[in-house]
């Protein structure tokens, strides 16, 4: 166990402290700092570590300079407000989610071997929401990096290279054929227009986001995104994990099922999650139904998944059913953003270079003409 040699310490700087923390109120975490303090609280926990102790040690020695800053607050807030650790967790909001909060207060309710226990699922349900980040950043990285090239490349070629050659044309009495003409009437217009077309592209989607604050639009916009061919179906699984993974790390915390879905329901950004989850919530608390009953009738759960919940409920083991759920609609989620990915990748591919490729044989006609009008 870690002695409390450093409690006078920061019984000294608590003022100081204090002032920080009123500094940098809403500072953000990353996911994988956030990962690793979860891991290192489930392994001094674990340990027989005190609370106190263990905010100690790591406020001293974490490699991130703004984790040890919170995680200092969290210590004056722990040893000398006398508050509970899930309280220290939620003066920062922005680092620490509802669902967090919730989970390490029901975990301190059932004593030091629960909290870490419960510390060890946070850390693993972390990753695995980061991991799912991970991947989808991949997959956007590739289609820019080549959207970006081509553009760069095309811009080059229509603002740098063909006027020259349309100058030197002109002075040698000849013109350029057609399609070099036509690219830069096109181009043309393009650098003519272009206040227009910025501003149409910065108010498109900034009116899409207005307009989705707007509840019944908002609301028709989510249920039409869950229609959409291919991120439709991606989505609706990628949901249906991570909600299956929090409502087990909840319900392994003994939270009650309306509390566990009502967090759930707040970390899903889609309105129409947002409002099956609540109706689920209704149906559980006023009718009585199970969880696999209400999470059926919302429409939102496929059948595989609510006929897994429904064996874990008849057989007493939800928290295996509700773990493999999540594993298997998470696989799949990642196996059709890999097939999208493996269809875009080629499609994108083929659009920019038969684009530049049209420039390009413009360019060779515009350079043979330059050589057939010198001879």
């Amino acid at each position: 166990m870690i002695p409390n040699s450093m409690t006078p310490l920061f019984s000294r700087i608590s003022p100081v402290v204090t002032r920080l923390r009123r500094l940098f109120p809403r500072a953000e975490i990353s996911s994988n700092h956030r990962v690793l303090f979860f891991q290192q609280m489930e392994m001094l926990l674990s340990a027989g570590v005190l609370i106190s102790d263990a905010l100690t040690h790591l406020a001293v020695r974490f490699p991130d300079k703004r984790v040890r800053r919170v995680l200092g607050a969290m210590q004056v807030e722990v040893a000398e407000s006398r508050r509970s650790l899930s309280q220290a967790f939620a003066a920062f909001p922005r680092c620490f989610s509802p669902t967090v909060i919730a989970v390490v207060e029901a975990g301190e309710q059932s004593g030091s071997a629960q909290l870490a226990q419960r510390f060890a699922e946070l850390a693993e349900r972390t990753a695995y929401e980061e991991a799912h980040r991970r991947q989808v950043r991949r997959a956007c990285a590739y289609p820019a990096f080549m959207t970006v090239l081509a553009a760069a490349l095309s811009c080059l070629l229509l603002e740098v290279v063909f006027p020259r050659l349309t100058e030197l044309l002109s002075s040698l009495g000849s013109e350029l054929p057609p399609l070099a003409r036509g690219l830069i009437a096109f181009a043309g217009y393009v650098r003519g227009g272009w206040p227009v077309i910025a501003t149409m592209l910065i108010a498109v989607p900034v009116l899409l986001l207005s307009v989705r604050r707007i509840p019944s639009a908002g609301r028709w916009l989510d249920h039409w995104f869950l229609r959409l061919p291919i991120a439709g179906p991606i989505y609706q699984d990628a949901a249906v994990a991570l909600i299956c993974k929090i409502y087990r790390s909840l319900y392994l915390a003994n939270q009650s099922a309306p509390a566990s879905i009502d967090l759930c329901s707040r970390l899903v950004g889609n309105r129409a999650f947002r409002e099956g989850l609540a109706a689920a919530r209704r149906r559980i608390t006023q009718d009585g139904v199970t969880l696999s009953a209400a999470l059926s009738q919302s429409g939102l759960f496929p059948p595989l998944a609510c006929l897994a919940i429904e064996v874990g409920e008849q057989s007493g083991r939800i928290a295996p059913a509700l773990d493999r759920v999540s594993a298997y609609f998470s696989a799949r989620a990642r196996e059709r953003l890999d097939a999208a990915i493996a269809l875009l990748n080629p499609t994108l591919t083929l659009g920019i270079v038969g684009g530049t490729g049209v420039i390009l044989v413009s360019f060779f006609q515009a350079a043979y003409q330059i050589v057939y009008a010198t001879h």
